[in-house]
């Protein structure tokens, strides 16, 4: 039988390492479109705002968010950092 203890890591969210995601720090405003360098067509929001139903709904600098192109079907992942916050 397996050790609840071996999997303690499998509880721990490496984008969230204090625990407070969602409910501490500045939140980001992401645009829903942006231009696609490879093509200059429209890329659009993939990634959904975090909520938990506790704290304020959105982004958080080191999220990431996806993107795709319209045109090319290239996919964006940016990263959001602490220049982000609104």
């Amino acid at each position: 039988m397996t050790d609840p203890s071996d999997h303690a890591d499998l509880e721990h969210d490496p984008n969230d390492p204090d625990g407070t995601r969602g409910h501490a720090g500045a939140s980001v405003t992401v645009p829903t479109t942006i231009v696609c360098v490879d093509c200059g067509g429209t890329c659009h929001l993939l990634t959904a705002p975090f909520d938990d139903g506790v704290g304020p709904v959105g982004f958080r600098p080191g999220d990431i968010v996806s993107y795709r192109c319209a045109d090319c079907l290239d996919r964006w992942d940016v990263e959001l950092d602490e220049s982000d916050v609104n």
